[in-house]
């Protein structure tokens, strides 16, 4: 069975990109998936997000928009976490597609699917020609957003080009999930972003979202993802349900059962039980 393909992406920057591919990957790594992270984001923040940096051009996720005959194996780089493999970024990129075919990166990453059952591409917020190779090489797309006027903005900006892509270069895409970020309900605003977002694009579109958590920061200055840097935090209990959702919305394979896990990790969260099941450091 191949890998399913999603990309993280949004028109926007600082919507949570990064940080949803790192410990969405680590969430769903930890129930069994083998799950592979492909940082086309030229800054590398996915790579980072789990203590891993390129040290050679060529054994990077980018070589594959530079030669027909890239061999993304041989970049492929192991993590810490159980069943988490990362291709990491050309942090020296220049946004430039150099090969005439927009499907090099799904031909390169079809060698390699057959070894995992999700592919998570964290994407920059520009770069246009690199976005149409993305939305080619992948089955679907996860937009993380922030609450605030100016990214939804960003999130209708991106559902414009994604259907421009499916239309145009009748790309075999299984639809589009939104994900809230930094979630806090005391905020009106953020209520009526929500409110627009689900008017707008319907609430099957609409993940449950992760909440303000400053972990989750911390986690990535560790170059550790947050289930293993502090697993009794709310956003770790967040990031399960929105693997939960993913895993319903894209028809993976629920290998723990679905919809149980966010539920268990918010009560044990709640009760301060999660010290049995902290992974070592």
């Amino acid at each position: 069975m191949h890998a399913k393909i999603l990309a993280i992406a949004n028109k926007k920057g600082g919507t949570g990109k990064s940080t949803m591919a790192v410990n969405l990957a680590a969430e769903l790594g930890w129930r069994g998936h083998r799950v592979l992270v492909a940082d086309i984001d030229p800054q590398g923040h996915a790579g980072l997000g789990f203590g891993i940096g390129a040290t050679d051009e060529a054994k990077t996720i980018h070589f594959a928009l530079r030669r027909p005959d890239a061999d993304l194996a041989a970049a492929i780089l192991p993590t810490s976490e159980p069943g988490v493999d990362v291709l990491a970024a050309d942090r020296n990129f220049d946004g430039q597609v150099r090969l005439g075919d927009p499907r090099c990166l799904a031909r390169a990453l079809d060698r390699i699917r057959p070894h995992y059952d999700l592919v998570l591409i964290d994407t920059p917020p520009a770069a246009a020609n690199v976005m149409v190779c993305v939305l080619l090489a992948c089955d679907g797309v996860l937009a993380p957003t922030l609450l605030d006027h100016l990214s939804l903005d960003g999130v209708r900006q991106f559902a414009r080009s994604y259907h421009h892509v499916v239309v145009k270069l009748q790309a075999a895409l299984l639809g589009l999930a939104i994900a809230p970020m930094l979630v806090d309900f005391r905020s009106n605003m953020q209520k009526l972003v929500l409110a627009q977002l689900t008017s707008g694009f319907g609430t099957g579109q609409v993940m449950r979202g992760v909440r303000v958590d400053v972990s989750v920061a911390e986690a990535f200055a560790c170059g550790r993802p947050l289930r293993r840097y502090r697993p009794d935090t709310r956003a770790v209990a967040d990031f399960c349900a929105v693997a939960d959702d993913v895993i319903r919305r894209f028809n993976l394979p629920a290998l723990t059962p679905a919809g149980d896990q966010a539920a268990a990790l918010a009560a044990a969260v709640s009760a301060g039980r999660l010290e049995e099941r902290r992974a070592p450091l």
